[in-house]
C-alpha cells in the first residue's frame, strides 16, 4: 500500500481569516498612534517655546530691553542655538514685556495648554508671555 501524501500550506479561508484579524487590530491601533503622534507634536512646540523663554530671561539679564528683538537677534547673540520651528515667533516686545507666540494650525493651540497652564489661549494662537 501507497501512503497518501500529506497536503502542506494553509486553506483560503485561513489566510482570509488571518487577514481579516490583521485588519481588524490595524484599525483599532492607527487611531491610537496618530493620537500620540499628535501629542508628541505638541510637546516639541511646548518645548521650543520654553527655550525661547530661557533665552529672552537670559536676554533681558544683560540687556534690560525687550523692544526691536527678534529670534534672528537671540541666534545671532548666542541665547538660541537654532530657530524654532512650528509656527513660533516673538510678538508686542516692549521696555519689559514680550509674547512668544504660536501661530500653527497643524496642532491646536488648545493642545498646547493642557500640557503647559501657563500658555494662553486666543482662538487658533497659544502665546506665553515674558515680563520683569
Amino acid at each position: 500500500m501507497k501512503g497518501k501524501k500529506l497536503k502542506e500550506g494553509f486553506t483560503l479561508i485561513e489566510v482570509l481569516l488571518v487577514l481579516g484579524i490583521i485588519a481588524i487590530l490595524t484599525s483599532i491601533a492607527v487611531p491610537s498612534v496618530k493620537g500620540i503622534i499628535n501629542q508628541a507634536q505638541a510637546t516639541k512646540i511646548v518645548t521650543d517655546m520654553k527655550n525661547v523663554q530661557v533665552a529672552l530671561m537670559n536676554y533681558y539679564i544683560y540687556n534690560n530691553d525687550f523692544s526691536n528683538l527678534s529670534i534672528p537677534k537671540l541666534i545671532d547673540e548666542g541665547y538660541l542655538d537654532t530657530a524654532p520651528a512650528n509656527n513660533i515667533g516673538l510678538s508686542n516686545g516692549s521696555l519689559r514685556e514680550i509674547k512668544i507666540t504660536y501661530t500653527g494650525l497643524t496642532i491646536p493651540a488648545t493642545n498646547l495648554r493642557r500640557i503647559d497652564n501657563s500658555i494662553m489661549v486666543e482662538g487658533d494662537n497659544a502665546y506665553l508671555t515674558v515680563s520683569f
